[in-house]
């Protein structure tokens, strides 16, 4: 009878002490699923960026397009332009119309595919005119590279909109509105005009420009260079006469800005 309560007595404990076991293994799980949901928090973003040694290209050109759903905004897919990357893209028969873009990644293999937003605004049926925008496009890289490396800085007093929105489709604050309005000042000034290359000193400039200067050229002087513009031409004249200089050694001209 004594063993048979020692028996009922034992058995009563281990029942106690399997419920309690049971009990506790959740919130063991719990724990440690909230610690690895903070850690989450601050891993780094996946975002594309090219290499730098990309950057380094002078990309000028008008092509044929495709409109891609899945584009939004002022933003472009071009597989010959670095990921991130800004670009002036116009209407070739009137390059007073003209956008401020971003290059982003695309996983289709469309060379160039564009928004329908920007087919809009831009007025165009086939081509689009391209210029690849060197500096606005280093200073965009390096706003992704710092996003890259953490959702928010924590000791930031001032947080960019842009550091929050993962789906950023616009340009950066450092670029919009200074790059914007500089780009259309210069596009004022020098409308329909083309530069032909810069020299050392006048005399080299019209040296090597005398075979050319029925094409109305203008010299002026920046950053001690002296800089040759040929024009100005009609919208629909302009890329003739581009073409026509890039064929006879001037190389280096380019619609201007």
């Amino acid at each position: 009878m004594i063993i048979l309560n020692n028996l009922i007595k034992i058995l009563i404990l281990l029942f106690f002490y399997s419920c309690a076991v049971t009990t506790d293994v959740p919130k063991i799980i719990k724990k440690k699923a909230e610690v690895s949901k903070e850690d989450q928090y601050f891993e780094k973003k996946d975002i594309f960026l090219s290499p730098l040694e990309e950057y380094e290209i002078d990309f000028r050109a008008s092509e044929k397009f495709l409109v891609d759903n899945k584009i939004v905004g002022i933003n472009i897919s071009h597989k010959k332009l670095p990921v991130p990357s800004v670009v002036r893209i116009s209407n070739p028969k009137n390059l007073n119309n003209f956008l401020i873009a971003r290059n982003q990644k695309n996983i289709s293999d469309v060379r160039f595919a564009v928004s329908q937003e920007i087919i809009d605004r831009l007025e165009v049926k086939s081509n689009i005119y391209l210029e690849y925008l060197k500096e606005e496009s280093l200073i965009l890289r390096k706003v992704d590279e710092s996003k890259e490396e953490s959702k928010i800085k924590m000791d930031s007093t001032k947080i960019s909109l842009e550091n929050l929105d993962d789906d950023q489709s616009g340009l950066s604050s450092e670029l919009d509105y200074e790059k914007i309005e500089t780009l259309e000042a210069m596009v004022n000034k020098y409308q329909g005009m083309i530069m032909v290359n810069e020299f050392n000193n006048m005399a080299d400039a019209k040296l090597n420009t005398n075979n050319i200067k029925g094409l109305g050229l203008t010299y002026e002087e920046k950053d001690e260079k002296i800089i040759v513009f040929a024009g100005p031409f009609k919208d629909n004249d302009i890329n003739l006469k581009l073409d026509f200089l890039t064929k006879n050694g001037y190389s280096n001209a380019k619609i201007y800005p």
